[in-house]
């Protein structure tokens, strides 16, 4: 077997024929070109006054037209990105956009110039009437600026609009969500980010207006001193005197070459800031904040849980969209966490969209009872941190404050504190890139905190970190949200967010409400056919009756006449007896082990060795072992046609394989309170 090597992804080696004859093919012109220029002369061909008056005319009509193409093409390109992404697909406006603008790259130089002098020349369209007032463009140096911009333009726009597309919106999302302007987000987010793409799409720009030909001349002439820039010398010293075109030419692949190695050396900064010194991250195994350092200091808070049964309602949902096949009838309930679980697509992130108020149902309404007159601070978690990486950590944290009005030194001292609350203060000097995963979530939730929001919506935030990792941002998130007494709605797939932050638990199946209530209570016994399924727990009986069966709280006994499944009896008490903890072993349980109906023994799950009075009991086949959200399952078909998920584990797996006839007994827990099925995911 082959290893992977550092070239694996390297061209095939036939590329390099046809590469190396392109090279050829656009380097021989130069060298042909040096060869002929007259290097000791080439001060005194420049300094004819033609060459001089058309290397100064040359210089002021790009460098106007370039800054001009910048201020106007920026705006276009951002426009032009935003409708070609807006639906995740390109719009009819942006697709006109789009060709519009390609439409003077592709055009032959001498027709736009025609187009220009047909409009703008003193009979055109709108000539015609500037000629009225005195204004004449047509053969001035004005129209020298106008035909560079016409054709140089769609280079910088064209670039960028496509950089702007690849790194798509998120960031400015987050920034909106933190507070900030659509103006602010433009300038402080967008523009240093897209500096890059900028700074190339200039260098373009600039030397595409530089080297103007056919649109220059045929719209503003060739008038020395006026409208005769470097190329349209070049082209009248060409018949003239060679010496002078080629020491001109010389000084044209100058001064662009110049400005490219400008622009590229501050767009290679740019990005080199952007990305970070990567060898300053540290693993997250080396984390000095580690998640026995987060419990002690969480211990220091006065975290109390909710009780949410008497809280007012933060926000009513009563409404939906037709479009989407979502209508919920839902209370948030005020300071406490409520998780939003359901199958994918069952409109979880619609209902989030509905609280925000960033999507208004067509069918009923939404009432939000946060803030002054409804106007809540409302904050957007997501599955990724979405830090700003032009700003560092501190800087991060502190522009949700600065943003909403608070003074800069207020901001950073809020900005410090919730650092320092999420175990992050050591980290307030560091860059984006230098963090790793779980500390820059952390560092997202103190920024998300830091405008004292009134309700806060969480998009999965643990879902692009490790468990490990999630399991003490579970902590941190959680009370951090107490502490600030904010309300809050999590959207989950996993039950041990649900179980371990929520409050309150929501599930939605079918883009209705399918069941809702305190966590305990609606884990301890679900309805949902998608909390069933999650918990591990069954549906047994008719759906007017029916009856949900905890999959810990199930004991199996096989009933065929087979070798015991257990080894001996004393073996089968002693595992229920470790199982259940010292003195809590079931008698029941532990009697049935050892003295099973027929002489045949019994497996047991953990926790079913317990006293209590059956309420199931019933026999079946094992059809089928499959693995579900809560681990590996056996799913038994009872005789009465009923179908149960029992958790497969130590203690049963030889009695439940796939066509054993087995017997399913309920006993009921005799301590612990309800909860989320041990080991569920």
């Amino acid at each position: 077997m082959r290893g992977i090597t550092k070239d694996r992804l390297a061209p095939a080696p036939w590329l390099a024929v046809p590469a190396g004859l392109a090279l050829i093919f656009v380097l021989i012109p130069f060298l042909g070109m040096f060869v002929q220029v007259r290097w000791t002369d080439l001060g005194t061909l420049l300094a004819g006054e033609a060459a001089q008056d058309a290397l100064w005319l040359s210089l002021k009509t790009t460098v106007l037209s370039t800054v001009i193409s910048v201020l106007l093409g920026v705006p276009l390109a951002h426009v032009i990105a935003y409708e070609n992404t807006r639906r995740n697909k390109p719009t009819w406006l942006g697709r006109t956009l789009t060709v519009l603008v390609t439409l003077p790259m592709v055009l032959p130089p001498v027709v736009a110039g025609l187009a220009l002098l047909i409009t703008f020349g003193r009979r055109g369209l709108v000539g015609e009437y500037l000629h009225m007032f005195g204004i004449q463009i047509g053969f001035t140096t004005t129209a020298v600026v106008m035909a560079q911009i016409f054709v140089a333009m769609p280079f910088l726009i064209v670039s960028l609009e496509g950089a702007l597309r690849t790194r798509g919106n998120d960031l400015e999302k987050t920034a909106r969500n933190l507070g900030a302007s659509r103006t602010r987000v433009f300038f402080e987010i967008t523009l240093p980010l897209t500096l890059p793409a900028v700074a190339s799409g200039t260098a373009l720009t600039f030397a595409r207006a530089l080297g103007e030909f056919g649109a220059t001349i045929t719209f503003a002439g060739s008038l020395q001193g006026e409208t005769r820039t470097l190329p349209l010398e070049i082209y009248v010293q060409r018949e003239i005197d060679t010496d002078t075109a080629l020491a001109l030419a010389v000084v044209l692949l100058a001064v662009a070459s110049i400005v490219i190695a400008i622009t590229s050396l501050i767009s290679s900064f740019s990005k080199s800031r952007l990305e970070g010194a990567q060898a300053g991250r540290r693993p997250e195994d080396l984390d000095p904040t580690s998640p026995l350092q987060i419990i002690t200091e969480l211990k220091k808070l006065d975290v109390k849980p909710q009780k949410c049964a008497s809280q007012p309602n933060a926000v009513e949902i009563h409404g939906g969209i037709k479009e989407r096949g979502v209508f919920v009838d839902a209370e948030i309930k005020q300071g406490c966490i409520t998780a939003l679980v359901g199958p994918n697509g069952v409109g979880k992130s619609t209902v989030l969209e509905m609280i925000a108020g960033t999507l208004r149902p067509d069918e009923g309404a939404v009432v939000n009872a946060l803030g002054e007159d409804g106007a809540s601070t409302v904050v957007w978690l997501e599955q990724r941190a979405h830090l700003f990486p032009h700003m560092k950590v501190v800087d991060n944290v502190a522009f949700g404050p600065r943003v909403r009005g608070v003074n800069k030194e207020e901001a950073y001292r809020r900005a410090l504190a919730e650092l320092e609350a999420v175990g992050c203060l050591h980290l307030k000097d560091r860059g984006p890139t230098q963090l790793s995963g779980g500390q820059a979530q952390r560092v997202a939730i103190a920024r998300a905190l830091a405008v004292d929001p009134d309700l806060v919506l969480l998009d999965e935030p643990f879902a692009a970190v490790d468990s490990a990792i999630a399991w003490s941002l579970r902590l941190v998130l959680r009370n951090r949200i107490r502490v600030s007494e904010a309300t809050a709605v999590l959207v989950t797939h996993d039950l041990v967010d649900a179980a371990m932050m929520a409050d309150r638990l929501l599930v939605l199946e079918d883009g209705r409400t399918a069941e809702q209530g305190s966590t305990d209570e609606v884990l301890s016994n679900p309805h949902s056919d998608f909390l069933i399924n999650l918990t591990g727990t069954s549906r047994v009986g008719a759906s007017a009756d029916s009856k949900v069966v905890r999959s810990e709280n199930l004991r199996v006994e096989t009933i065929s006449n087979t070798r015991a499944q257990f080894g001996t009896a004393r073996e089968s008490a002693h595992a229920q007896s470790v199982a259940a903890g010292p003195g809590k072993a079931g008698t029941q349980g532990t009697a049935a082990a050892q003295n099973p109906a027929d002489g045949q023994r019994c497996a047991t799950t953990p926790n079913s060795a317990n006293t209590g009075a059956p309420s199931l009991n019933a026999e079946g086949t094992v059809v089928q072992t499959a693995f579900m959200a809560s681990g590996e399952t056996a799913i038994v078909k009872l005789d009465s046609g009923d179908l149960i998920t029992i958790a497969v584990n130590v203690y049963n797996r030889d009695a439940l394989t796939t066509g054993a006839r087995v017997r399913v007994t309920e006993v009921a827990p005799a301590s612990a309170p309800p909860g989320p099925v041990s080991g569920s995911q």
